[in-house]
This record gives C-alpha cells, sequence and structure tokens, in this order.
C-alpha cells in the first residue's frame, strides 16, 4: 500500500485514513502537515484508490479495506494513533470490532453506524457522469489523483465503487471492546452524519471526547481543517501524556 510518510524518524506514529474517491494526501494533507513536526505522520491510499491498486482478484469491500489497514499498522509499534475519515472511517470501525488492540487512540470525521438517507444522498454525488457535467474542475483533479490505478479514465472506475456504497453498519456492543482514547469529529452541516448515530457512539465509549465543527460539511479535514488541527493535536497531546 502507498503512503506519504512525513515527520522525525523517531516520532510516535500517527496514521490518517481518507474517505471515498481520494486519497491519503487529497484528504489529510494540510492536517498531516500541522502534526509533522512532532510526529511521524502516515497518509495511506486505501486499495483501489490513488497509488495502491485493488488486489488480483478485484474485490472490493469493506473487509477488503479494513484487512489492508490491519496490515498495514501491524507493521508499526502497536498500538498506533489512528485517525480517519468517512469512507476510511468505516473500515477502521469495522477493523475495531475485531482488533481493538490495534489502536492507541481513534480519531472518527463523519462516520456512520448504519445506513440512512443522508448518507446514501452523499453517495449519489459520485457519479462520475454527474461529476464531469456539473463539476468538471473536480472531475479532472479526480483524474489526476486516480490515474496510476490504469490511465486518466481509472477515476470513474474509483467513483462508482465508492458510490456504490460499502458497508456501514457495526456491532456496538463488539466496539465497545475499545478502551483507547477517542475523538469523534462531525461537522454541524453534515448531510451524510446523524447526530442521533454519534450519540450511540458516545454511550458506546464513555471514554470519547466529541467535536462539532461550526459551518462544516462532510469535508471537515479537507475544508475546516484550520479548525481540525488544533483540536486533534490537543486530543494527541493529552493521549500522551
Amino acid at each position: 500500500m502507498y503512503a506519504d510518510i512525513s515527520g522525525p524518524d523517531e516520532a510516535t506514529d500517527v496514521v490518517l485514513w481518507h474517505g471515498g474517491t481520494g486519497t491519503g494526501s487529497f484528504h489529510w494533507s494540510r492536517v498531516g502537515r500541522s502534526l509533522a513536526g512532532r510526529y511521524r505522520v502516515h497518509l495511506p491510499d486505501l486499495p483501489g484508490h490513488g497509488r495502491s491498486p485493488l488486489g488480483d482478484d478485484g474485490s472490493y469491500e469493506r473487509r477488503v479495506l479494513s484487512d489492508a489497514i490491519e496490515e498495514y499498522l501491524s507493521k508499526l509499534g502497536l498500538p498506533v494513533h489512528v485517525g480517519a475519515f468517512s469512507m476510511g472511517g468505516h473500515a477502521c470501525l469495522d477493523l475495531a470490532q475485531r482488533r481493538p488492540d490495534l489502536f492507541a487512540s481513534l480519531t472518527l470525521v463523519g462516520v456512520s453506524v448504519r445506513d440512512h438517507d443522508g448518507l446514501a444522498g452523499w453517495r449519489g454525488r459520485f457519479d462520475p457522469d454527474l461529476l464531469q457535467r456539473e463539476v468538471p474542475v473536480f472531475a479532472r483533479h479526480l483524474s489526476k489523483l486516480h490515474e496510476p490505478l490504469g490511465g486518466p479514465e481509472a477515476w470513474r472506475d474509483v467513483c462508482r465503487r465508492d458510490a456504490g456504497g460499502l458497508e456501514v453498519a457495526v456491532d456496538l456492543d463488539a466496539l465497545a471492546g475499545l478502551r483507547s482514547p477517542v475523538l469523534l469529529v462531525r461537522g454541524d452541516r453534515d448531510p451524510a452524519s446523524d447526530p442521533s448515530q454519534y450519540a450511540e457512539l458516545r454511550e458506546t465509549w464513555p471514554q470519547a471526547d466529541e467535536f462539532v465543527v461550526p459551518a462544516a460539511g462532510h469535508d471537515v479535514p479537507l475544508t475546516r481543517h484550520q479548525l481540525l488541527e488544533p483540536v486533534l493535536a490537543d486530543f494527541l497531546d493529552r493521549v500522551d501524556a
């Protein structure tokens, strides 16, 4: 799996996982730069995105992503500080059900614990023909991001896969086995996150902090990074202390 890595070699590792149709650097580079002075920051591309191809069988489902995350984290000194946005967060939730020992801390941005109308509506925005027609500048950017997967049209397959919707449902009882510190983040105007589901996660994890980002939609690490950066840095510093 390809990853952009920055920060001192001897520093504590922080691994940040991207959301649907993105890459590690696309969704997290701004936040990553702010952390790299103190932490060893990893920005991987999940399978089927950016510079990380799918496996030989071409299968694509949540377990493919969570297994890849497990493999990546297991190569580092466990447990690991992990942050994850949207689709990457759903894969980390899947992993946390069965391997809570991997996480020194877990930051989740824009996640769900089961399907809901807002999430379905958000996914519908990533139909490649719709993007090409309505936001051609973004479509060209996606083309450059995912060209290593197979040329300038590879982004279309990425969007179709992610718009199709990976499984998000989790077993909250199983998640209760995660005892490490948790930071839950959502935009106050995020159509893809249900505040009542965040309340369920707060009940599951009494240790969790929650940060509601003002004037923010779904892409908090990208569009409201200047508010997320100090909150995440403070959370990691408190965990390390």
